[in-house]
């Protein structure tokens, strides 16, 4: 079996968590698996398809119940837990997982939404508290055309909120990221743009004013504040482009190809692993490694068998992605790339620069734009008129000129006296 089918497997299997109106019950869950491994052992060629089809689906709903389990089990009156902070959202909102409930240690540790109050002293990612707690499962208004707040959270595996009524740091170190975070805020707090600095190159979308932000929306460029596949390749791209450099002053039997290709892989996990690892990040960073590995393999892969892998690779390492709408968007965006130079590819050797780079540019975007419609009806119910233009300046300007100069000052700030403290 190629490795492209099964990524196809993987997919269909998985994606039916879209459209489940409630998961099947343990006793299903076996029936199915037992099901699956019956039907594995018929000769007939599909059978094996079917088969694995059947187990991913079973893994899908086995990962589903378990983001689940807490909503069941964990809420109701107070409840003595102790907290690891994963990101501090204001002065009253807090995200974090719960890494002990009444004693016990839970694994995976649930995410959890605390708001309502404010921790004492300077609460920062990383650090530990022991609190006394309510919670409950998340929940959200459902409007029509409007935003699944519930939808998003259980992408997040985040399926829980909850306030506290007391609070005790048990550890009160920040993690590396976020001691990282506050330098920069330190050194960046006398410039203007700050806020558009830490978000383009921390993925820190809450400080952004909200007029910028807005002007973003309606520009359809706010996708460049999220630490997603865009940073997340230019510093994989950079970083096997160092070594690359590099291998010039070296003798002849230490170059390769593999070894740029592993440092900007790893410098890529670096990165997101600085940025927070956020879910788009962390998708990235898997799509990656799947990329690097194809390309180990030293087989040839078509487009579209790449796409297929990554795909399944992400559903795999994290089925509850299906429920994410920016997954979607990138699995579209990607694909349309793809259809679009494959059905209409642009010739433009008889152009001289810039013009050659201005049409290529045109070229790109108008793709996008017009094979993207429906899927920006669907999730969004509405489309940017000005997108088309403002990406077509915003995008080049931003990949090529302002987030190379914002990570080259982050590794210098990184290696400086500032930063190492």
């Amino acid at each position: 079996m190629r490795l492209s089918q099964l990524a196809g497997c993987v997919v269909v299997g998985i994606c039916p968590l879209l459209f489940l109106p409630e998961l099947p019950t343990p006793l299903a869950v076996q029936v199915i698996i037992g099901g699956a491994i019956l039907i594995a052992f018929y000769r007939w060629g599909p059978a094996r398809y079917l088969a694995l089809t059947m187990l991913f689906f079973a893994w899908g709903v086995l990962s589903a119940r378990q983001v689940l389990w807490p909503m069941q089990v964990l809420p109701g009156g107070n409840r003595q837990v102790e907290i690891k902070l994963t990101a501090v959202e204001g002065e009253t909102t807090y995200q974090g997982n719960i890494l002990r409930f009444n004693g016990q240690r839970l694994w995976p540790a649930p995410g959890v939404t605390l708001y309502g109050n404010a921790l004492p002293g300077l609460p920062c990612a990383g650090q530990r508290w022991k609190m006394t707690v309510r919670l409950r499962p998340i929940h959200s208004q459902l409007n029509e055309g409007g935003f699944d707040g519930q939808r998003f959270a259980l992408a997040q595996h985040r399926s829980l909120t909850g306030r506290f009524t007391s609070a005790e740091a048990s550890d009160p170190t920040c993690s590396y990221r976020a001691r990282y975070l506050a330098s920069l805020e330190r050194t960046l707090d006398a410039f203007p743009w700050q806020s558009v600095i830490l978000g383009l190159g921390m993925g820190e979308r809450l400080v952004v004013p909200g007029d910028i932000k807005r002007l973003m929306q309606e520009t359809g460029t706010s996708h460049l504040m999220a630490i997603s596949g865009l940073h997340i390749t230019l510093g994989a791209i950079l970083g096997g482009l160092v070594v690359r450099g590099l291998q010039f002053f070296f003798p002849c039997r230490w170059i390769g190809w593999r070894m740029p290709l592993l440092v900007g892989l790893a410098c890529a996990l670096f990165y997101a692993w600085l940025t927070g690892m956020q879910p788009p990040a962390l998708r990235t960073c898997v799509a990656l490694s799947c990329v690097v590995g194809l390309r180990l393999s030293a087989k040839r892969w078509s487009s579209w068998q790449i796409w297929l892998c990554c795909i399944g690779a992400i559903l795999f390492a994290d089925p509850l992605a299906v429920l994410s709408d920016s997954l979607w968007l990138s699995i579209f965006a990607v694909a349309t790339l793809i259809f679009w130079y494959q059905l209409v590819p642009l010739q433009l050797h008889a152009w001289r620069w810039p013009w050659r780079e201005v049409l290529a540019l045109g070229h790109l975007q108008l793709g996008l734009m017009f094979l993207l419609l429906p899927i920006q009806i669907l999730l969004f119910h509405g489309i940017s008129l000005t997108s088309w233009a403002a990406n077509l300046i915003a995008v080049p300007l931003v990949t090529f000129a302002v987030v190379p100069a914002i990570l080259l000052a982050m590794l210098l700030h990184l290696s400086g006296p500032s930063g190492l403290k």
